[in-house]
């Protein structure tokens, strides 16, 4: 059933909330409960031990999602995010996916170094698609879901930390 105005105010009100207030950790286990609510195919991978998580923090219809949340944000660490996470990927998850997403909640809008980023991952990789999902794209699937659901996405995560 399609959601009220009020409704749909209240889940991007939420939505921004949680957005400013999750980070590291806590951000990955909010995408990955939303994007599992949202795609019955989606796998949300977390690290272990020396193996780590290669590269993916989910992966689902061709598609590895690697998530960056800091608390502050900062271009070299996001610099070396992007590198290591694809870098990572490409060499562990062969074949695995087509597209590399990278996920963040930063409100304002990319940071310009991911724009470049992205930019050279497509001329580095020229068969890789690479990806941008960001707190808009966040709130389309958001107000995708059921209210029951979004209700769920709203509540921590019951998992421990990674």
């Amino acid at each position: 059933m399609a959601l009220t105005f009020e409704e749909r105010t209240f889940a991007r009100s939420m939505l921004r909330h949680l957005l400013e207030e999750r980070t590291g950790n806590a951000f990955e286990h909010f995408f990955q409960d939303l994007i599992s609510a949202r795609y019955p195919t989606f796998i949300g991978v977390r690290t272990h031990g020396k193996l780590g998580d290669m590269g993916a923090d989910g992966l689902g219809d061709g598609k590895l999602f690697a998530c960056y949340a800091p608390e502050v944000p900062d271009a070299d660490a996001v610099r070396g995010k992007f590198r290591s996470d694809l870098a990572k990927a490409v060499a562990k998850r062969d074949g695995q996916f087509d597209t590399f997403v990278f996920v963040h909640n930063d409100l304002r809008g990319v940071h310009p170094e991911i724009s470049v980023l992205l930019t050279q991952a497509r001329k580095d990789h020229p068969t890789l698609h690479s990806e941008n999902l960001g707190p808009s794209r966040l709130q389309q699937e958001l107000l995708r879901l059921e209210r029951d659901e979004i209700e769920q996405a709203g509540c921590p995560s019951r998992r421990s930390p990674a």
